[in-house]
């Protein structure tokens, strides 16, 4: 008898309403000078920031189920300039890694990094996405200029409002920055001159340290930490891709979604099953 029945329930399409998370990111990269500097590391080879962030992104994008969106952003100076917006990572993986390979320094717009300012801008650009759409900002934290401990700027936002991951990437120790001609050649280092020619734009009451330094770059932590706690968002440093992807898979972060499931396939199995027990019982009894 049971085996009839679910045999003929197979025939009435019967369908099981599922919730299943699903996933909707922008993913924002600093472009700015410093994420050129070579102290990170993909798969326990050193690289530079921005490379290690991308390939580790695309690879932690792999892990995620299909239905999850992604877009990809840019920030560099105080801004933040969406590239594209958030598509569907299975059907369009191809165009997805495609264009976050392509992404680079070059890139840029403007010889400074306000990272406190572009995350700000980050979060006004998600939140004239779709609802539900997650941040990941992605910054070594490196402010150029520094910032005026007198006059810090201000997020005038709404913290939580957003959700998301300030992904900080870069290590420890100050590192030298890259120099780069107009066709990419590298072209040494930033020296102390070189950022001491520019700090006249910089606010002089800007601490004295940070201007004589700011030719060196490491991962600034307490800044990024501070930023994350500040706009509702959660901080976590980029060490591998199996890492990025659990935070992206979290609940907090997941879209609820219902989703009508198949499930002719678990009553024909159920139906092979009590047939094949009767059939056994029948041979026992006899």
């Amino acid at each position: 008898k049971v085996a009839a029945v679910a045999t003929a329930a197979t025939f009435a399409d019967p369908r099981l309403h599922m919730r299943t998370p699903t996933y909707r990111y922008v993913f924002v990269f600093d472009i700015s000078q410093s994420m050129n500097a070579e102290d990170a590391n993909y798969d326990g080879k050193p690289g530079s920031r921005l490379e290690v962030a991308k390939r580790t992104t695309l690879e932690a994008l792999m892990t995620l189920p299909c239905g999850t969106e992604a877009g990809l952003a840019l920030f560099t100076g105080h801004r933040a300039f969406l590239l594209l917006t958030p598509i569907e990572i299975c059907a369009h993986y191809r165009e997805l890694r495609a264009v976050l390979q392509g992404i680079s320094w070059r890139m840029a717009w403007e010889q400074r990094s306000e990272v406190a300012k572009g995350l700000y801008k980050s979060l006004a650009l998600v939140a004239q996405l779709p609802r539900d759409t997650r941040l990941v900002f992605i910054s070594d934290g490196h402010e150029a200029p520094p910032i005026d401990p007198e006059v810090p700027p201000r997020f005038t936002g709404h913290a939580g409002a957003v959700r998301g991951l300030v992904v900080g990437v870069g290590g420890d120790s100050p590192v030298s920055i890259p120099k780069f001609d107009e066709s990419g050649a590298r072209r040494g280092e930033w020296s102390a001159q070189d950022f001491a020619d520019r700090a006249a734009d910089w606010p002089h009451t800007a601490p004295p340290s940070e201007v004589a330094n700011a030719h060196l770059s490491a991962l600034k932590e307490p800044h990024l930490t501070a930023l994350a706690a500040q706009t509702g968002l959660t901080y976590l440093r980029l060490q591998d891709a199996a890492a990025l992807a659990a935070q992206l898979r979290h609940d907090r972060l997941a879209i609820p979604r219902s989703e009508a499931v198949d499930v002719r396939a678990a009553f024909a199995a159920l139906a092979l099953v009590a047939l094949l027990l009767s059939l056994l019982a029948q041979r026992g009894a006899r």
